[in-house]
């Protein structure tokens, strides 16, 4: 019994085997096929071949002359009028026929711009009345419109003149100074002094040069500059006086006098001529 049973599986694994023997033939043929279909159409996709050019002629190539009836019989007659030999029609070459594609980019044709004379008027009077010229560009109409625009139009107002007057703080005291003039010329400070201590040279709407009347910088300045809004201390060498000076903004009110004091109230000190040095507390 049990041999019998180790017969019939011996059986069905030979059949099996069988079956796949078979079945790989079967898919070994179907795949030879499919390399006989695709290995040459894929090689002719890789290596393209170009193809030939296409002529085309216009005219049959006319038959050569049979030589034997080349010669003319002699005849008694008149001889025969000659005839204009058939005009050969011209063969077409290669290249009339084979127009090279032009790459993304590059031009094909060329052309001209109208040529145009820059000295032509653009604007022609007839009759009193001015009318522009047809070939006159309108680049040109356009700049003849602007530019007299341009004249009509009123001329910039000129710059204003610098100040002739300025109003400057000496110690906190507030008084007005014409260009080229010395000052303080009244009030505390110079009822100190007796007499007045700087020069006005020049002046602008931001800034005032100031020298010494009288006297000159211990540093060698020609001039010290005040600007507006920053106060500069200066110290006199002689007697260790400090005067600090302010230029205020244009526009800026003065105060009046006050009024006469009694004489005698007050004695004007003279200060010793010296030299003035900027303080280093005041900048």
């Amino acid at each position: 019994m049990a041999r019998k049973v180790k017969n019939i599986a011996l059986d069905r694994a030979q059949e099996k085997a069988k079956k796949q023997k078979r079945l790989a033939i079967i898919l070994c043929g179907i795949l030879g096929l499919i390399l006989v279909y695709e290995v040459p159409r894929t090689l002719k996709m890789m290596h393209p071949t170009a193809k030939a050019p296409i002529v085309e002629t216009s005219a049959s190539t006319p038959a050569a002359p049979n030589p034997a009836s080349a010669t003319p019989a002699p005849t008694t007659g008149p001889p025969p009028a000659a005839t204009p030999a058939a005009s050969s029609a011209p063969t077409p070459s290669v290249v009339a026929f084979v127009q090279p594609q032009a790459d993304p980019g590059q031009l094909t044709d060329f052309a001209n711009f109208a040529s145009k004379d820059p000295f032509l008027q653009s604007v022609q009077k007839t009759g009193g009345a001015s009318a522009p010229s047809s070939s006159t560009p309108k680049t040109s109409t356009g700049a003849t419109s602007t530019s007299a625009g341009k004249t009509g139009s009123t001329p910039p107002s000129p710059p204003a003149p610098p100040p002739t007057s300025a109003v400057i703080s000496v110690n906190g005291e507030l008084m007005s100074v014409n260009v080229a003039t010395d000052f303080p010329t009244s009030g505390t400070v110079f009822a100190q002094v007796g007499a007045p201590l700087f020069h006005l040279l020049s002046l602008t709407r931001k800034t005032a040069k100031v020298t010494i009347a009288g006297g000159s910088y211990a540093d060698g300045a020609s001039a010290l500059t005040l600007t507006v809004g920053q106060p500069v201390t200066l110290q006199n060498t002689a007697d260790g006086t400090r005067y600090t000076l302010l230029l205020e903004p244009q526009g800026t009110l003065v105060p009046p006098p006050p009024g006469p004091t009694t004489p005698g109230s007050t004695t004007p000190t003279t200060t010793t001529p010296g030299s003035i040095v900027p303080s280093g507390s005041g900048g």
